[in-house]
């Protein structure tokens, strides 16, 4: 109803993101980006390694998500991308980044519900 589209950045090939988005029903959704431009125009860092199993949030985050039924496939993770931190962004159609989130942990993205409303306000603004 907004005029929102959602789309998900994939570290990989397009066919690399093909295949992963694949296995989450969301291979229409998914943007490939082997060279990480993404991520750099959004000035997303690496996330420090060292922190990896003593960060709380993470913890807790990594609990959820086991919860939920979700779980790291360390065969295809390639240590290098899964330092890259997290983000989001609601984009204009002339390319403007009108909000951006970026993560603090491997697992920090706000809720769909809480970005669902920064578009609404975005989208009344504009």
């Amino acid at each position: 109803d907004l005029g929102v589209t959602v789309r998900f950045v994939v570290i990989g090939t397009p066919e690399e993101a093909a295949q992963f988005c694949g296995q989450h029903g969301t291979a229409d959704l998914c943007i490939a980006d082997p060279d990480k431009l993404t991520y750099r125009a959004m000035n997303l860092e690496d996330f420090n390694l060292f922190k990896l199993f003593s960060d709380p949030a993470l913890k807790r985050r990594r609990a959820e998500n086991k919860a939920a039924g979700f779980r790291q496939n360390w065969g295809v993770t390639k240590l290098k991308n899964s330092a890259q931190l997290p983000g989001a962004a609601l984009v204009a159609r002339d390319g403007s980044i009108l909000w951006l989130y970026r993560g603090s942990h491997p697992g920090d993205l706000p809720q769909m519900a809480s970005m669902l409303e920064v578009a609404k306000l975005k989208v009344a603004i504009n």
